[in-house]
C-alpha cells in the first residue's frame, strides 16, 4: 500500500476513535504504524497522531511536544499541504490546553494564514484554525481581532461542504458575543428574527411547506411525524382562533424528545422551529443546540448569566437542550439546579418568543420532569424517539451513500443488509442507530479508497461487497 494511503487509513481511524471517545482503539490504530518501516512523512505522521492521543489522555504539554516535533519534521519535508490540513492547528490547540496562549498563537496565526492561502476560506480546515485564532487572541487580550478572526470562520462555515448547521450556528454566535465583548456591538449582524423579518410572507410558507416535506420523508418515526402533525395542527388553529379574538386555552410550545442516539432528534427540532416559523408561532425558528456546559458555569451567579446568554441568542427560535438529565444528576446544591430554575423562568418570561425542548434517554428524562415542580407542567408534550428497525437503517446507509454521490452494487447492498440486521440484533441500550450507520459508511468509502487507489480505470462512486465486509470487520475503526 502506499505510504500516504497508509497514513490517510490510520488517521481515519485515530478520528473517528477519539471523536466517539474509545482510546483503547485510537492506541490500537497507532500501533499499526509503530514499529514498522516508515517515510519519513508517515514518522511525522505518526508522532501526530500520538501526540493527539496524549491530549486526549490529558497530557497536553507532551502531546503539545510530540506536535511540535510532528510540524517541524513535515516542514523540513517541504509538506506545507499537511500544515494546511490541520496539524498546526492541532499544535496550536495542545498550546493552548497546556496554557501556553503566547506559543499557541505563533502556531495558529500560520495555520490561519496557509489555510486560507492553500485551501480557501470555504474549507473546515480554514474555519477550524480560525476559530482556535479567535480562542488564542481572546486569552492573550487581543478581543477585537477574536472578532475578526471568528468573522472569517463564519463566512468559512457557510460555504464549506458538507454543510453542518449546528457548527455554523455555533460560529455565529461566538463571533456575536466576539463582537458585543469587543464594545463593536453595532457590528453585529442581523440574525434571528431580524433576518426572518426581511423573508417574504410567500418564502416563509415555502419554508414550511418544504420542512412539512423533509419531516414527512425522513425514515421511519412514524409515531412521531403523527404527533408533531396533530400538535402543530392544533397550534395553528389555536393561533386563528385568537386572531379572531376567541378566547384560546394556552398550548405550549416547549417539547420533551426522548430515545437513544442517532434517532433524529436534533434534525426533527430544526424542523418543528421552521415548522413553528411557517405558523406564525415564532419569528425566526433557528435552533441552538446545547448541553449542561452550555448552562452550568463553576462559580455561583455566573449560571444564571449563563443561561441569559444562551436564551438571549436563542429568542424567536428553538433552544435544544441535549442531554438535559445532566442537569439534575449533581444533588441539590449542584449549579445545574439553578440552571434549571434560571431557564423556567427565562421561558416564562419570553412565552411568545420561545420555544424549549429538552432531549434525553427515556428513564433520566423522567427524573428530569421529576425533580422540579414546574418542568412536567412546561413540558406536557414527550415525543418517544424509537430506535431504527434493520430495514431503516439499511435505507438510512442507502440515503447517506447517495448524498455523497455513491451508489452500491446488489452483491454490496445484500452484504450490508446483513450486517446492518447483525448489527441491529446484538444493538445495546447505546448503540447509535443513524450514527452507526454513518460511521459504517465512512469505513465503507476508506476501504473502497484502499480498494481503488492505484486503479486508473475505477468507478470512484461504487462501493462493491468487498468495501462493506471490510467495514465491518472487527478492528477497532468503529
Amino acid at each position: 500500500m502506499p505510504p500516504q494511503d497508509r497514513l490517510a487509513i490510520v488517521t481515519h481511524s485515530v478520528d473517528r476513535a477519539l471523536r466517539e471517545s474509545r482510546l483503547a482503539d485510537a492506541r490500537t490504530a497507532v500501533a499499526r504504524l509503530d514499529g514498522t518501516a516508515l517515510t519519513p512523512v508517515e514518522a511525522a505522521g505518526l508522532l501526530r497522531l500520538k501526540g493527539r492521543v496524549a491530549m486526549a489522555e490529558g497530557d497536553n504539554a507532551g502531546g503539545a511536544t510530540m506536535l511540535a516535533d510532528a510540524v517541524a519534521q513535515a516542514r523540513a519535508a517541504g509538506r506545507m499541504d499537511l500544515l494546511a490540513d490541520g496539524w498546526l492547528a492541532d499544535l496550536g490547540a495542545a498550546r493552548l490546553a497546556a496554557g501556553a496562549a503566547s506559543e499557541a498563537l505563533v502556531s495558529l496565526r500560520e495555520a490561519a494564514g496557509l489555510t486560507l492561502r492553500l485551501r480557501g476560506e470555504g474549507d473546515w480546515a480554514t474555519v477550524r484554525s480560525h476559530r482556535l485564532l479567535a480562542e488564542a487572541l481572546g486569552a492573550t487580550g487581543d478581543r477585537s481581532g477574536a472578532a475578526d478572526a471568528l468573522e472569517v470562520a463564519a463566512r468559512g462555515a457557510e460555504k464549506a461542504l458538507p454543510a453542518d448547521p449546528d457548527v455554523r450556528e455555533a460560529v455565529a454566535g461566538a463571533r456575536v458575543e466576539a463582537l458585543r465583548t469587543a464594545g463593536r456591538g453595532s457590528e453585529v449582524p442581523s440574525t434571528g428574527a431580524a433576518q426572518a423579518a426581511e423573508a417574504t410572507a410567500e418564502e416563509i410558507a415555502a419554508d414550511l411547506t418544504a420542512a412539512r416535506k423533509e419531516l414527512d420523508e425522513l425514515v421511519g418515526l412514524h409515531a412521531i411525524k403523527s404527533q408533531i402533525t396533530a400538535l402543530t395542527d392544533l397550534l395553528a388553529v389555536q393561533a386563528r382562533r385568537k386572531s379572531e379574538g376567541k378566547r384560546t386555552p394556552e398550548v405550549s410550545l416547549h417539547l420533551v424528545f426522548t430515545g437513544p442516539p442517532g434517532t433524529g432528534k436534533t434534525t426533527v427540532a430544526r424542523l418543528i422551529g421552521r415548522i413553528y416559523r411557517g405558523l406564525g408561532l415564532l419569528t425566526s425558528g433557528h435552533l441552538i443546540e446545547v448541553d449542561r456546559a452550555g448552562l452550568v458555569a463553576g462559580y455561583i451567579g455566573q449560571t444564571a448569566q449563563r443561561v441569559d446568554e444562551v436564551v438571549r441568542k436563542a429568542l424567536d427560535g428553538v433552544l435544544f437542550v441535549d442531554e438535559a438529565y445532566a442537569l439534575a444528576q449533581g444533588g441539590e446544591s449542584d449549579f445545574g439546579q439553578e440552571a434549571l430554575a434560571a431557564l423556567l423562568k427565562r421561558m416564562e418570561d419570553h412565552r411568545d418568543r420561545l420555544a424549549v425542548i429538552l432531549a434525553g434517554y427515556d428513564e433520566p428524562m423522567q427524573k428530569l420532569l421529576s425533580s422540579n415542580p414546574g418542568l412536567r407542567s412546561r413540558f406536557p408534550t414527550i415525543l418517544v424517539f424509537g430506535s431504527y428497525s434493520a430495514d431503516e437503517l439499511a435505507e438510512i446507509f442507502r440515503r447517506t451513500a447517495a448524498k455523497y454521490d455513491y451508489a452500491l452494487t446488489p452483491e454490496a447492498d445484500a452484504a450490508m443488509v446483513e450486517i446492518v440486521t447483525g448489527m441491529r440484533g446484538h444493538a445495546g441500550p447505546d448503540f447509535g442507530n443513524a450514527r452507526a450507520m454513518r460511521n459504517l459508511f465512512e469505513d465503507a468509502i476508506a476501504a473502497h479508497a484502499t480498494r481503488v487507489i492505484n486503479e486508473e480505470d475505477a468507478d470512484l462512486s461504487l462501493l462493491d461487497a468487498e468495501d462493506v465486509r471490510a467495514a465491518a470487520e472487527p478492528d477497532g475503526t468503529r
